[in-house]
Formats: C-alpha cells, sequence, structure tokens
C-alpha cells in the first residue's frame, strides 16, 4: 500500500472547545464527499470521525484528524496530546469512562466513544501510554464494509 493518496487532508481539534465539537469531522465528511468517496462509507468515517474528535475535545489539550483517500480505501488518522491511555482494553471497555465531571454534566462520557469507534472500521490501531497521547488509526474500506 505504497500508492499515493487522491486527496490528503488536515483538521485541528481544540480540546475542552466543547463549542467547536464536531467541526473537524463536518469537515472531514465534505472533504469525502468532494473526493467522490461513497455515500455508506462517508456514514461509517462521519460516527467515527466525530466519536473520536469528542475523545480529544474531552480528554486532550489539542490534536488534529488526519485523511487520505485512496481509490481502495480512506485512512484516517486522529493524534491528540493529552494525557495518554493508561490500560487500553479498559478503555474499549463498553461504559467504562474517565471523563470528568465537566463532561459528564454536558451529557459526555458514557464510554461508548473507542467501541463506537471500532464498530465502524475495517481496521483499527490504538497507540498510546500514559503521558503520551492518542493516536487512533482507521481504515475504512471503500465500497462499504466487505463483511455486510
Amino acid at each position: 500500500m505504497d500508492e499515493a493518496p487522491i486527496s490528503h487532508h488536515e483538521f485541528p481539534i481544540l480540546g475542552k472547545a466543547y463549542f467547536l465539537g464536531g467541526r473537524a469531522s463536518t469537515s472531514v465528511k465534505r472533504a469525502l464527499g468532494d473526493a467522490g468517496v461513497e455515500p455508506e462509507v462517508i456514514q461509517r468515517i462521519s460516527v467515527a470521525c466525530y466519536e473520536a474528535e469528542m475523545n480529544v475535545v474531552l480528554h486532550a489539550r489539542s490534536g488534529y484528524v488526519q485523511v487520505d483517500v485512496y481509490p481502495t480505501r480512506v485512512e484516517v488518522r486522529i493524534v491528540d496530546q493529552g494525557p495518554g491511555i493508561e490500560n487500553i482494553q479498559l478503555a474499549m471497555t463498553p461504559g467504562w469512562s474517565s471523563a470528568g465531571e465537566e463532561a459528564r454534566s454536558l451529557g459526555f462520557g458514557a464510554g461508548m466513544g473507542l467501541p463506537n469507534i471500532k464498530a465502524q472500521v475495517d481496521d483499527f490501531a490504538i497507540q498510546s501510554a500514559k503521558g503520551q497521547g492518542v493516536t487512533l488509526t482507521l481504515t475504512f474500506l471503500r465500497g462499504g464494509n466487505p463483511d455486510d
């Protein structure tokens, strides 16, 4: 998979800026439409991007989403400069959350972000350690999920 992407985009995410939550995901959705990505694939990417973006908003100082569109797939990376995840296996457990009171008071922190992201993708990778931020690498096959 050494081919060059058809299009490349990068959008910033500002931590704790709840009022901006969803802006990067909306920009991703628009860019994918402009690149001719199939609507079903855009829908899956939009769900995953929004969940990931809100994780950055809730937990990190800042971050970004990077999108590369290829003829057969879309690769999305979400990188944050935050506290990292000490126990990834626990963080992947539906319902487990490390969200603070402020986020919970705004209706966030149900502990479904990472499980919802993983449910949308064809390939999911997460890298993190306490104090080192989080990098999600998500791959979406063009034309829909082959298991459908």
